[in-house]
């Protein structure tokens, strides 16, 4: 009897030591399970055939030195299905900020696709955000056809914040557009300036500045797109400073600071130049991207040589067209170029600075060139002939977000340089498609409103461009 008790008294402890090993086990893997890491974006900026730039933030982290980062990555074919051939990399470029990031990719392939995720530890916790995509550009140059592209450009993006905005009817009109503009899968996306709106509460203050960046990336309706293809950005006077702001602005190296530290732009013009403007090439089409704030004189100066991008800059762009082989060259700026009829802001405000270039872009007959501006609160398409070479187009794109200027037809109706039915006065952004063979490329360009329905269409093909 007692040796049937003792028996019965192991198995007991046997019994109980086995669940409770078993329930350390399960304890220890619930603590070791990976937990869900929310991020505002993340944003795609530049992209080349063996590198990529990656913007996000991730909210959870409140100090520098709270989390360790890494960016896990692999080529794929077989997205969310991570494999033991992960690479990682460090945060690489951190512009002094507790939550912001911007990773620089720089042993990739080309024409690959490629999968990635963020990873933040804490000690023993590790956060994993899901899984995104992005794909590096195709080496097509001597090989095949120019790959074709859709892009997306956009300007004017006002996002209502109610205790700081002006009385009275809000001015934003809503970011349902951006989720319009996402469910196209554009392959690049341009963003014309003002693209936030800083507030008489933000000029003279570098913390609400950037608070109004992370306002603005929070949005979510701007996920996705944010989310979809790569980005490439210049700015205007709202994301600069004031309204109207010129080289004066006191706050302009702040502004510069944000601006790399939310747009994970090429680079940022020269050594030696500070600004915004860069270049950018993806298939056959290459965008360069002015800075017409940083050299800015007032437009009421009284001096012939008042400027709006200077000489230094001009020059580069110069050498730059002169240098391209694309065959679309997109020269983008935050304000109207050929509209002479624009009684506000504009490039035809410094007459002899503008005339200049226009006179030297002529004489050289370099082909596709187009211009791409934004600013004026509504959408239109200028065609200025030229004596001795091809026409001349700008399309206007703005506004996304913003009032749009229902005051654009009085203003327009008189203008020769107005292509029929091009203008637009409600909430929209551009779409522009580059297809075809070599020699014989088209681009196809659509003015859609917020619920991406196309207002306006024409096609314009390189040939036109010659």
């Amino acid at each position: 009897m007692k040796n049937l008790i003792s028996r019965r008294f192991l198995f007991q402890q046997i019994f109980f030591g086995l669940v409770y090993l078993v329930s350390i086990n399960v304890t220890a893997q619930v603590v070791k399970k990976d937990v869900p890491l929310e991020i505002n974006g993340p944003l795609v900026g530049s992209v080349t055939l063996k590198s990529a730039k990656i913007w996000l933030q991730i909210p959870v982290i409140r100090s520098r030195d709270e989390f360790q980062t890494f960016l896990e990555y692999e080529s794929t074919n077989n997205t969310g299905k991570f494999t033991n051939q992960l690479k990682n990399t460090k945060r690489v470029i951190l512009d002094a900020d507790k939550n912001h990031f911007i990773w620089e990719l720089t042993d990739l392939e080309p024409q690959t696709k490629y999968q990635y995720r963020v990873v933040a530890k804490k000690g023993s916790q590790v956060f994993r955000s899901k899984a995104y995509t992005f794909q590096t550009e195709t080496l097509w140059q001597w090989r095949k056809d120019p790959p074709n592209i859709k892009v997306l450009a956009s300007s004017c993006a006002y996002t209502n914040d109610s205790p700081e905005d002006r009385p009275g009817k809000p001015y934003g009109q809503g970011n349902t557009i951006f989720s319009s503009m996402a469910n196209l899968k554009p392959d690049v996306t341009l963003w014309l300036g003002d693209n936030i709106y800083l507030r008489e509460t933000d000029f003279d203050n570098p913390k609400a500045m950037a608070s109004r960046y992370d306002k603005w990336r929070s949005i979510p309706d701007l996920q996705s797109l944010m989310q979809s293809g790569s980005h490439l950005a210049t700015w205007d006077d709202h994301d600069y400073g004031q309204n109207d702001s010129n080289s004066s602005n006191p706050f302009k190296q702040v502004s510069l600071d944000l601006f790399k530290r939310y747009w994970p732009n090429p680079s940022f013009g020269l050594p030696e130049l500070p600004g915004v403007f860069t270049q950018y090439k993806s298939s056959d089409v290459e965008f360069f991207m002015l800075d017409d704030r940083w050299y800015r004189d007032n437009e009421k100066l009284q001096d012939n040589s008042k400027q709006m991008l200077g000489p230094e800059q001009l020059r580069w762009l110069k050498n730059a067209l002169l240098s391209s082989t694309a065959t679309w060259k997109l020269i983008i700026t935050g304000s109207q170029v050929l509209n002479l009829n624009n009684k506000y802001e504009g490039w035809h405000h410094f007459q002899k600075e503008s005339n200049e270039f226009m006179q030297w872009l002529e004489s050289q007959q370099i082909p596709g060139v187009m211009l791409l501006s934004g600013d004026r609160h509504f959408s239109v398409l200028l065609k200025k002939e030229r004596t001795n070479t091809y026409p001349l187009y700008e399309l206007t794109c703005s506004p996304s977000t913003a009032g749009p200027y229902l005051s654009a037809s009085q203003e327009t109706q008189n203008n020769p340089s107005v292509v029929k039915d091009s203008l637009v006065t409600a909430n929209n952004f551009c779409d522009l498609e580059f297809s075809g063979k070599r020699g014989e490329r088209q681009m196809f360009i659509q003015i859609k409103d917020q619920s991406g329905k196309s207002l306006f269409t024409t096609t314009i093909s390189e040939k036109q461009l010659r």
